[in-house]
């Protein structure tokens, strides 16, 4: 290799900048240290996100309906890679238009941010026309919004038929978070306490 040749490629210099300006940003948003190394990490694509353009405008909507910035970094980083008028206005549109308040989206993307990059047409109205069906109060996605993290028909429909078929009534958390072993046991234990309830 001769002098002139050099084995860190001439774009490294403008990545490292773009590296170091997302890191300050983290920082600036509250993140220790420590977390951003976990935010790296688990979610490597966030230093590709230009922060002027995706970022700051990102925390800035996510500030506005009132969540917690540097936590929904902490927890969910992939959640600032969809855009705003693409994909999270159209779910924040999608739950105020079925009665729950600005707060109550607020925690629910708190609790569970991977919520606002689903597919609004392949997800969300799916999953929520099916839960409708459920007899569980709206509140209960509040709680557990975590449901449309779950399969539908491998997952949703399959555990609630066989709800149903028993006769009994599970929380929709217990009903599809608990492995197939954990939720035959909770099933038989619910139908064991029903039974002796009536005699």
């Amino acid at each position: 290799m001769g002098e002139g040749d050099s084995p860190i490629p001439h774009t490294s210099h403008l990545q490292l900048a773009e590296t170091e300006r997302t890191a300050d940003f983290l920082y600036e948003m509250g993140l220790s240290a420590e977390n951003l190394g976990k935010i790296l990490t688990r979610w490597p694509t966030i230093l590709s996100y230009s922060v002027e353009d995706n970022l700051r405008p990102m925390a800035e909507y996510f500030r506005s309906l009132g969540v917690h910035v540097a936590l929904l970094l902490h927890r969910s980083p992939q959640t600032f890679g969809p855009s705003i008028e693409g994909n999270l206005k159209p779910v924040t549109k999608f739950f105020l238009e079925r009665g729950y308040s600005m707060g109550d989206v607020a925690t629910m993307i708190s609790r569970y941010g991977t919520l606002y990059t689903y597919s609004l047409s392949e997800n969300l109205i799916l999953k929520w026309e099916f839960f409708l069906t459920m007899g569980y109060p709206k509140s209960k996605l509040i709680k557990f919004p975590q449901y449309f993290g779950y399969r539908l028909e491998e997952c949703i429909i399959r555990r609630y038929a066989i709800v149903e078929e028993s006769g009994v009534r599970l929380l929709c958390n217990q009903a599809l978070y608990l492995s197939d072993g954990e939720f035959d046991k909770a099933l038989k234990r619910k139908i064991k306490k029903n039974q002796g309830s009536r005699c």
